[in-house]
């Protein structure tokens, strides 16, 4: 699989927060279960809850249409920006 950087903006402020409301009812197994499979592996999150219209996910995918199809219906509430990172440094400690 490969490395992606999707940004996702979310197309109005409803969307926005229908979003973080479905997300307060999910656990991270919940996440992993339904964000997780042969094609298209969810990964990281980074989001400014609802003071933001836009947030970053890190991907392992296939595909850039291995992540819309992984999101499902949710990738509609999104302008989704796509692009694979083929050189990933890792300094962390």
């Amino acid at each position: 699989m490969k490395d992606y950087m999707v940004e996702h903006k979310f197309k109005s402020e409803e969307m926005r927060d229908q979003y973080f409301e479905a997300m307060k009812e999910m656990t991270p197994d919940d996440v992993r279960k339904n964000m997780k499979n042969e094609n298209a592996n969810f990964q990281m999150n980074w989001n400014n809850e609802k003071n933001d219209m836009v947030m970053y996910c890190w991907w392992k995918a296939n595909s850039p249409q291995a992540i819309l199809d992984t999101l499902g219906d949710m990738a509609g509430m999104f302008h989704n920006d796509i692009k694979e990172m083929s050189n990933v440094m890792d300094v962390t400690d």
